[in-house]
C-alpha cells in the first residue's frame, strides 16, 4: 500500500484511495516543507527535559500507573507506550527495551519533539493537531524512515475538550489496529480521570482556606481573575485602590487593566500585592505575569490580594470562553456572594438550572441543600402542597405522617423555581407571603415554620409582559427581581460550541461506558451553521445521538441525524462558516493587539493554519 504514499510524493492525487485525517496531515506536512526522506529533529537536552517534566508535574502523575497499565494489555513485547506533553514533546516512555533501542534510531523517545510541523504525519502530532484519536501505520507516516512503526495515540483533554497531552502506542504492524486504538483511547480517558481527581483534591484544599481569606478580605482589596484572565470579581476597597468603579473593572482582561495604569494610578508610598494560590504546585504562568505586570504598575497604598476564580472549576457544565459566556458567569460570581434574590431568564436549553447551581455552590450557602422545583410541571394544587407541604388528612390522598414542602427541605440553603412564569396566581399569593414573612404553613395546619431560604427563579417567558397582563402579580415580580440575569442563547454565543461539543462527548461516552470518541472537523461547519432554537440542551441531544448511532470512534458528518443534516444543508453552511471564522480571528487579534502566536493559542490552532486562514478569508489587521 506505501505506493499510495510514493505517488502523493510525486504529486499524484490519491486523496480518495486514503483516509481523510491521514490526507490532510500529508498535505499539512508538505506546507509545512517537512523533508520525506529525513525529518527535522528537536530534541531537548537534559536540562531542558527536566524542566518540561517538572512543569507537567501533575500529567506524569496521572499517567504513573496508567502507562504500565496498558503496556500489559498489549500483550505483546514489542511495544512502546509514550506520554507526550501539548507540544508534542515525549516526558515519559515504558516498554520493551529491544524494542525501545529499536527506536531509538528515530528518536522515539523521552526529549523528542512529534509535533507535526517538525516530524509530519505521525501518531503524537497528528493526534494533538485534529484533537482525536488516530492510528497512524508505517506508509501513513510522511517522513520514509518512519514507515516501520504502527502508532495508535489519543489527545488527553482537559474540562473543556482542549488537548493538554498526549498517550502514544507505538509497535511493530499488527492487524489490530482497532483494538490497539481502543486500548490508547482508554488509557487517555483513565489518565484525565486521574487529572480530575488532582483538581478536586486540589479545590478541596482551596475551600478550606476560604474561610481564613474571608475575613483578611474585609480589611483588603481583593481582586479574582479566571483561567481565561478575565476580572470576575473585586471589592469595593480593591476597586478604591485602582481608582475606577467596580462595574468598570469586572469583565475586563487583568492584563489591559494593568498594563495601563492610565487613569488609575494613585500616588502613595507603598503598597503590597498579594497572591493566593489554588494549589501545592504554585500559581500559574498567566497569573505570575499578572503579578509581575501589577507590581511595575500599581502604586496605591494598601493591600491588593490577586486569586485565581475558584468558579471555572466549580463549575464545569456552564461552559465556554466566549465573552457572552465570560460576563454571565462573572455576574454570576458576583450575585453569588450576596443573599439577594436572582431572577434568571433565559430560553429554554440555555441552562438556567445550571447557573443557579453554581451561584448556590460560590455561595455562603453552599454547605446547605440545593431544593429546584419545577412551576410548569405540576397542576395548580399540588404546586401549592410541593412548596410548603401538607399535614396528615389535609385532603385525600394526602400521605400518612404528611410531607414537608421544598421550603422546609430548602432550609439553610437555595431554593430554585423554575418557570416561574407559569404558577398559578393564587400560589403567588402564598409565595410572596412566604418571601416577606420568612415561614411558611403546611397545607391542613395552623402552626407557622420559620425558614432561611434564598430563591432564584427563572423563567423562558417575558415576566414584565405576564405582569402587564395581570397574569403575574407585580409585588411578586419586583421581590423576585432584586438581581436580573440573562442568559444569551447559543446561536449568539457560537465560539462556544467549540468548547460544548467535546464536553458532551466525553459526558455521553462515559455514560455509555465506551473510549472517549474523537470528531471530524467538518462537523463543525453543520454545527456552527444550525441556528440551535433548542440551545444547549439541543446541542447535547445531537451529540447524543451522534455517539449513539456512530460506526467507528470518529464522529462524523455521515453521523448527523438526518433531519439535522437536510436543516442545516439548507443553510449553506460554507459561507456562514467562514464569516463565523473571521469573527472569531479578528476578535483574537484584537485582544492579542495583533500578535500571532497569542491569537493562536487563543483560538487553539496552531500559527502556520493562522496565518493561512487569515490569507484565505482575506482579513487585514
Amino acid at each position: 500500500m506505501d505506493n499510495h504514499w510514493i505517488r502523493f510524493i510525486n504529486g499524484e492525487s490519491v486523496e480518495s484511495e486514503v483516509s481523510p485525517s491521514i490526507y490532510r496531515s500529508w498535505q499539512r506536512s508538505l506546507e509545512y516543507q517537512v523533508d520525506h526522506k529525513l525529518s527535522n529533529q528537536d530534541i531537548l537536552s537534559t536540562p531542558r527535559l527536566s524542566e518540561r517534566r517538572e512543569a507537567q508535574d501533575s500529567l506524569i502523575r496521572a499517567g504513573e500507573t496508567v502507562l504500565p497499565y496498558i503496556f500489559s494489555l498489549l500483550g505483546s513485547s514489542n511495544y512502546t507506550v509514550l506520554l507526550g506533553d501539548n507540544d508534542g514533546y515525549i516526558i515519559e516512555a515504558i516498554g520493551d527495551a529491544p524494542f525501545m533501542s529499536r527506536v531509538q534510531k528515530v528518536n522515539l523517545s523521552p526529549g523528542a519533539s512529534w509535533r507535526e510541523e517538525i516530524r509530519g504525519t505521525n501518531a503524537i502530532g497528528t493526534a494533538l493537531r485534529d484533537n482525536a484519536p488516530i492510528s497512524v501505520f508505517g506508509w501513513e507516516h510522511f517522513v520514509h524512515d518512519n514507515h516501520f512503526l504502527a502508532c495508535w495515540a489519543a489527545p488527553i483533554q482537559n474540562s473543556l475538550g482542549a488537548p493538554i497531552g498526549v498517550i502514544d502506542i507505538s509497535g511493530e504492524a499488527s492487524r489490530d489496529r482497532e483494538k490497539i486504538l481502543t486500548i490508547a483511547m482508554m488509557g487517555a480517558s483513565m489518565i484525565e480521570k486521574n487529572l480530575r481527581l488532582f483538581e478536586l483534591e486540589n479545590q478541596l484544599k482551596f475551600y478550606q482556606e476560604g474561610s481564613k481569606l474571608a475575613s483578611s478580605l474585609l480589611h483588603q482589596g481583593f481582586l479574582a481573575i479566571d483561567h481565561n484572565g478575565i476580572i470576575t470579581n473585586i471589592n469595593t476597597l480593591g476597586a478604591a485602590l485602582l481608582g475606577r468603579k467596580q462595574e468598570d473593572i469586572i469583565g475586563q482582561l487583568a492584563g489591559d487593566i494593568f498594563s495601563s495604569p492610565k487613569g488609575w494610578m494613585l500616588s502613595g508610598h507603598s503598597q503590597d500585592l498579594q497572591i493566593k494560590e489554588r494549589s501545592g504546585k504554585g500559581i500559574s504562568s498567566h497569573l505570575k505575569r499578572v503579578v509581575n505586570d501589577a507590581g511595575q504598575s500599581l502604586g496605591a497604598v494598601g493591600t491588593l490580594q490577586i486569586t485565581e476564580d475558584p468558579l471555572p472549576m466549580s463549575n464545569t457544565l456552564w461552559i465556554g470562553h466566549g465573552q457572552p459566556t465570560l460576563r454571565t458567569l462573572a455576574r454570576a460570581s458576583k450575585v453569588a456572594s450576596t443573599h439577594s434574590s436572582v431572577l434568571i431568564h433565559g430560553e429554554s436549553g440555555t441552562g438556567k438550572e445550571i447557573i443557579a447551581r453554581t451561584i448556590h455552590q460560590l455561595s455562603s450557602r453552599r454547605e446547605g441543600p440545593f431544593v429546584a422545583l419545577n412551576c410548569a410541571s405540576l397542576s395548580s394544587s399540588l404546586v401549592e402542597s410541593e412548596l410548603f407541604g401538607y399535614v396528615e388528612g389535609a385532603f385525600t390522598g394526602a400521605r400518612r405522617g404528611g410531607k414537608p414542602g421544598k421550603f422546609e427541605l430548602a432550609d439553610k440553603g437555595t431554593i430554585f423555581l423554575d418557570e416561574i412564569g407559569d404558577m398559578p396566581l393564587n400560589v403567588q399569593v402564598a409565595l410572596l407571603r412566604a418571601l416577606q414573612e420568612k415561614e411558611v404553613t403546611r397545607i391542613g395546619d395552623t402552626k407557622t415554620l420559620k425558614i432561611d431560604v434564598r430563591v432564584i427563579a427563572a423563567s423562558h417567558k417575558d415576566l414584565s409582559a405576564l405582569v402587564s397582563t395581570e397574569r403575574f402579580r407585580l409585588d411578586l415580580y419586583y421581590r423576585l427581581k432584586v438581581v436580573t440575569l440573562e442568559l444569551p442563547p447559543l446561536r449568539e454565543r457560537p465560539e462556544d460550541i467549540r468548547d460544548l461539543v467535546p464536553h458532551f462527548i466525553r459526558k455521553t461516552c462515559e455514560s455509555f461506558g465506551s473510549p472517549i470518541f474523537g470528531i471530524q472537523e467538518e462537523v463543525y461547519a453543520y454545527l456552527l451553521a444550525h441556528t440551535w432554537p433548542g440551545n444547549v440542551r439541543e446541542l447535547e441531544n445531537c451529540i447524543e445521538s451522534m455517539v449513539a448511532l456512530a460506526e467507528g470512534p470518529i464522529l462524523t458528518v455521515a453521523d448527523l441525524p438526518d433531519e439535522f443534516q437536510k436543516s442545516v444543508l439548507k443553510t449553506e453552511p460554507v459561507p456562514l462558516l467562514d464569516q463565523q471564522t473571521k469573527h472569531a480571528i479578528l476578535y483574537a487579534l484584537t485582544q492579542t493587539k495583533g500578535k500571532i502566536a497569542p491569537a493562536a493559542k487563543l483560538l487553539g490552532i496552531g500559527r502556520n493554519t493562522l496565518y493561512r486562514k487569515i490569507k484565505d478569508l482575506d482579513i487585514g489587521y
